[in-house]
C-alpha cells in the first residue's frame, strides 16, 4: 500500500476536501465515470490532473475531479506513473484531460476482456 506524505495526508483529511469529494461523488451518482460500475465500498474521487501538479485552487476544483472505481483508478495511477517517467512527463500530465483519460482507460479495459 502506498503511504502518503504528510502534506497529502493533511489535504485528504481536510474539511474542504471532504466537502468537495462528497459533492463530486454525489454529482457522479456514485458511479465510475469510465466503466459505469457503481462505487459502493470506497469513495474514490480522483484528480484528473494529479494533485501534486495542481495549483491549490485546482486541487479543490470539481471540474478536475471525477469518481472512479478501484480498478479504473488503479489503471489510471499506473499510467500516470509511466507518463511521469517520460521526458517532460509532468508537463504532459498537466495537459491530459477527462476525454483523454476516458478514451485510454476504456481502450485498456477493452484489451483485457
Amino acid at each position: 500500500m502506498n503511504k502518503r506524505d504528510e502534506q497529502a495526508s493533511a489535504f485528504y483529511h481536510s474539511k474542504q476536501w471532504q466537502r468537495v469529494r462528497d459533492y463530486v461523488y454525489s454529482r457522479d451518482l456514485a458511479t465510475c465515470q469510465v466503466c459505469g460500475n457503481v462505487v459502493k465500498n470506497r469513495k474514490i474521487v480522483d484528480h484528473i490532473v494529479p494533485r501534486r501538479l495542481c495549483t491549490p485552487e485546482q486541487a479543490l476544483d470539481s471540474s478536475n475531479l471525477w469518481t472512479l472505481c478501484y480498478k479504473c483508478h488503479f489503471r489510471k495511477t499506473k499510467l500516470e506513473q509511466i507518463i511521469s517517467r517520460q521526458s517532460n512527463g509532468s508537463n504532459k500530465l498537466k495537459h491530459l484531460d477527462r476525454t483523454f483519460w476516458t478514451k485510454v482507460l476504456r481502450e485498456k479495459r477493452g484489451n483485457k476482456q
